[in-house]
């Protein structure tokens, strides 16, 4: 995962996400496009990232059921994040200067998904050492694309 995968992007997807850090709140909306795979207990949205720190690599957000999901991403900024709702997890998000060991609490998971698109929504906290890093609030806003080549560059 640490390079681009060859995705088919014939999913507009909308991400809008919110993070608290000592009392500052940072907002923002992404747009890009990417897959939808759905299975028989979830569903799996991946897309590549283009700017910032994670451009380069390809974001996995598997969702397990109906209060489970986990987020994975390789390269540089790599994570495997493990989502449940109403519980913590020890997970790992690897930096160029080290892999952290970060707790992942998720306090919330919402998902309305189909085949032709949907939504997911999920708030959760971060800590390192017990002590509390960040509040934060992602929502995914999944849309298939009606017309194959109808995409422009993000």
């Amino acid at each position: 995962m640490s390079i681009l995968e060859n995705l088919d992007e014939n999913y507009k997807i909308i991400i809008r996400d919110r993070h608290t850090v000592a009392g500052e709140v940072s907002e923002s909306t992404t747009e890009l496009y990417g897959e939808l795979a759905i299975a028989q207990n979830g569903y799996v949205i991946r897309y590549n990232e283009h700017e910032g720190d994670f451009a380069g690599t390809t974001t996995n957000i598997s969702v397990m059921g109906p209060a489970s999901l986990r987020l994975s991403r390789g390269g540089s900024f790599g994570i495997d994040f493990l989502f449940e709702e109403g519980k913590r997890h020890n997970c790992f998000y690897d930096t160029p200067y080290g892999r952290l060991e970060m707790g992942v609490y998720a306090k919330k998971i919402d998902s309305d998904m189909r085949d032709d698109g949907g939504n997911l929504k999920f708030a959760y906290s971060l800590d390192i050492g017990g002590g509390e890093v960040s509040e934060n609030e992602l929502e995914l806003e999944v849309r298939e694309m009606k017309q194959r080549g109808a995409r422009t560059d993000v």
